[in-house]
Order: C-alpha cells, then sequence, then structure tokens
C-alpha cells in the first residue's frame, strides 16, 4: 500500500471570503460557532452543511468542530447533552433542532505508519484529540474537509477541497485505497455524493473502490443500511443499483434479496422499474423514510409471496408474508419497530387500493385502507400505489381516485 499521507498536510490553510450571503447560515448554529470563540475556542461550521451551500443547495444538517473538550462544551450551552462511547460529542438544542458539536480529532497516533506497512486491517478507533488542520485531513473527502467561520466571514481548505467542488471533482483526503480500507462504507458514500451532487471521482478513487468494495461484508450492518436508505434518497436510486451491481457488492447491501432476484434475473428489471419511479417522486419532493423505502425495495418480492399460487415461505396469513421477509433485516440491520410496521401497512393496504384478481375473489374485505394505515399512514401508502402503477407502465387514475378519498377523510395534501 503506498502512503496514504504522500505529502504533509499545509501548515497554513488556503482562506476565501464566503461567495453567498451570510443570510444562508443557520442563525441559530451561528451563535454557537460565536459562543464558542467568545469562550476562547477555536469553532467552526464543518462538513457537509458547507459542501452543500457552496454548490447552491440547502444543508440538511448545521455540525460544529471545535478546539472545546466535550466537558467544556457542555458547560457552555445550558440545554446540552454529552453522548457518545467510541468518540463523544454533545449535541446542543435550540428549540425542536438538534446541533452536533465535535471536538476536533485526529488519525490516532501509528495508524499512517502502521497503514503504510499493511500491518493494520481497519482504523477501530478514532479518539484522539487534534487540531483544526489535523481533523480536516483524516476526514473522507476532500469536499467534505472545509470548515467555515461565520464570524470571520472566510473558508478555510487544508486538503484542496475548494479547488475540487470547482472542478467538480470527488477525491479521497489522501491515498484512496486508505480511506476505503479504513472504512469501507465511504464506498457507499462515494456513490451518494457522485449521484446526489454529480460529482465525478477520480480514476484513483473509482480503482480503490473496485479493489475494495466486498470489503464492505466486514463493515457493520447498521451503518450499510443507513447508507443505502440515504442513496434512495438522492433521487439517483435507478443508478444507484446499476452501481451497486457494477461494483458487485448488492448481495452485502441487501443480502435477504439476494436469493430471490438470484432465481430469476428478470427481477431485477422489476426493482429497477420501482426504483426509477421512486426517483420520479423524490424530484417532486418527497423524502422517502425507512418505511417507504422498505416497501420499495421488498415491494416486488412482498408482491408475489401474497399470492397463494406462488406463495414460497411456510406462512399461512397474510401479515405474516412482509413480517417474515422483513424480519431478517430488521434484526441484522437494527431497524426502528415502528419503521418495520409502517411498511408492512404500506405493502398490505396495497391489496385494498388496487386488488389483485386471487384477492378480489375474497368475500368480505372492504375496501378501506384507513383499516390498516390509519390517516397518518396514507400519504406513505398512496406514494407507494403511484410507485406501483407508474413502474408497471398503468394508467394513474387510480392513485388520483384514492388521493381525492383520502383529501376527502382529512389527510394533508402532498
Amino acid at each position: 500500500m503506498t502512503d496514504p499521507f504522500p505529502t504533509e498536510p499545509p501548515a497554513a490553510p488556503v482562506r476565501r471570503a464566503l461567495p453567498f450571503s451570510p443570510r444562508r447560515l443557520d442563525r441559530r448554529a451561528v451563535s454557537i460557532v460565536r459562543t464558542l470563540q467568545e469562550a476562547g475556542h477555536e469553532a467552526y461550521l464543518v462538513g457537509g452543511c458547507v459542501r452543500d451551500l457552496l454548490l447552491g443547495e440547502r444543508p440538511k444538517d448545521w455540525d460544529v468542530a471545535t478546539s472545546a473538550r466535550p466537558r467544556q462544551v457542555a458547560r457552555l450551552f445550558r440545554r446540552s447533552r454529552v453522548l457518545g462511547r467510541r468518540f463523544r460529542l454533545v449535541h446542543v438544542y435550540r428549540g425542536r433542532e438538534i446541533f452536533e458539536v465535535a471536538t476536533f480529532r485526529r488519525t490516532p497516533p501509528g495508524v499512517e505508519e502502521a497503514a503504510s506497512a499493511e500491518e493494520v486491517e481497519v482504523v477501530r478507533e478514532d479518539n484522539a484529540f487534534g487540531t483544526a488542520r489535523e481533523d480536516a485531513w483524516r476526514r473522507d473527502f476532500t469536499v467534505n474537509a472545509l470548515f467555515l467561520d461565520p464570524v470571520a466571514g472566510e473558508i478555510l481548505d487544508w486538503t484542496g477541497g475548494l479547488a475540487d467542488l470547482d472542478a467538480r471533482r470527488l477525491r479521497t483526503v489522501g491515498d484512496a485505497d486508505f480511506r476505503f480500507r479504513e472504512d469501507p462504507v465511504r464506498i457507499l458514500r462515494l456513490i451518494k455524493f457522485m449521484r446526489r451532487l454529480d460529482l465525478d471521482p477520480g480514476p484513483e478513487e473509482v480503482a480503490a473502490a473496485t479493489r475494495h468494495a466486498r470489503e464492505l461484508a466486514g463493515s457493520a450492518p447498521p451503518r450499510v443500511a443507513e447508507e443505502l436508505f440515504r442513496l434512495m434518497r438522492t433521487g439517483q436510486s435507478e443508478g444507484v443499483l446499476d452501481d451497486l451491481l457494477g461494483l458487485g457488492v448488492l448481495d452485502l447491501v441487501l443480502p435477504e434479496l439476494e436469493p430471490w432476484y438470484r432465481a430469476a434475473p428478470e427481477r431485477l428489471d422489476l426493482l429497477r422499474s420501482r426504483l426509477a419511479a421512486l426517483d420520479d417522486v423524490v424530484a417532486e419532493g418527497v423524502a422517502p423514510d425507512y418505511a417507504l423505502s422498505l416497501a420499495v425495495l421488498f415491494g416486488p418480492r412482498v408482491e408475489e409471496e401474497l399470492d397463494p399460487e406462488r406463495r414460497t415461505l411456510p406462512v399461512r396469513e397474510l401479515p405474516q408474508v412482509p413480517a417474515t421477509l422483513l424480519r431478517d433485516l430488521q434484526g441484522r440491520a437494527r431497524l426502528p419497530r415502528a419503521s418495520i410496521q409502517r411498511a408492512i401497512g404500506i405493502l398490505l393496504v396495497q391489496l385494498r387500493m388496487d386488488p389483485p384478481p386471487w384477492f378480489r375473489a375474497r368475500r368480505g374485505r372492504r375496501r378501506d385502507p384507513l383499516r390498516i394505515v390509519g390517516l397518518a399512514g396514507l400519504p406513505e401508502a398512496l406514494d407507494y400505489l403511484r410507485i406501483r402503477l407508474q413502474s408497471e407502465g398503468r394508467d394513474l387514475a387510480l392513485y388520483d381516485e384514492w388521493h381525492e378519498w383520502g383529501l376527502s377523510q382529512g389527510m394533508e395534501r402532498r
């Protein structure tokens, strides 16, 4: 392996005045940074929020990095909480919003030398406090290693992230092989940033991701699942499926579906059409949560298993079908039980909204989705109905009919 840190990070960062109005900054996040600085600590807005601001996007989260230690941060903010085991950080509460404040970190001593000598498999501990410069150099991609000082009105760059954003490049900080070997989940993050932000990875990043993709097998399943759900919110999930297939890791990301699509390759085309329809819904402003994402991923198989003539599962009751198919994923990825139940409801209510022939023959079934999902769950069930109809090339009149019915029942318009 090549040296993960081929050049010494510059002692002084490149500084650039804010190329946008300070009004785009969250005033509560700015007040947290200001409080830390006034107490004598170094503090910045960091990571994704800085990247998104520079790309003209609206940040979802406003994270703060500081030289203050966690207990020092907590003493400055009355409504705050120190949490974390592997690395302690602080949640600062402003109204209903939570702002994450983390102390600058550095790569633990000895990791660079061990990595160069190929004596370490994965970095498991990351508890060493450091400087802003060291914190920037230990991040995953240069575009995520930018620091913003809202008080001084400038951006600090130690890794070349500004130039990469200008060129719309996606480069790892330091050696790509080391970064992906250090944490293979970064390969999924590479796909996410490439797809969501339209950034081009360099040939070194693509080659390293390909070499280390199968190492995702050793990553924590909850982290892999979380990145999968984030990938589905990019609006490019159809392309994401092709990326996962190209890297040969779909079976590692979704092992519960592997036997199903391996048995009949055309099932991947069905899944691809569902994801393409999901992308259209996301483009209109719908942000799929766990429940809707699970319904899209597992819906094609659930629909096969619900049909008594096609069922392969050893179950008799209809609700047991989606519950059985989602059970292993829930246990492996530790997904919230409430999300699993909502996904089950979304899948089962399709039998009322769009009953297949075998279900129409059953007597005593009322066409009332509120019995299954309730009013709160109806919008997601409607979103999935639209995704199903669109993916099958069917007319959306049935969706419009149910949407109007939902509005008549008091459902809020989406």
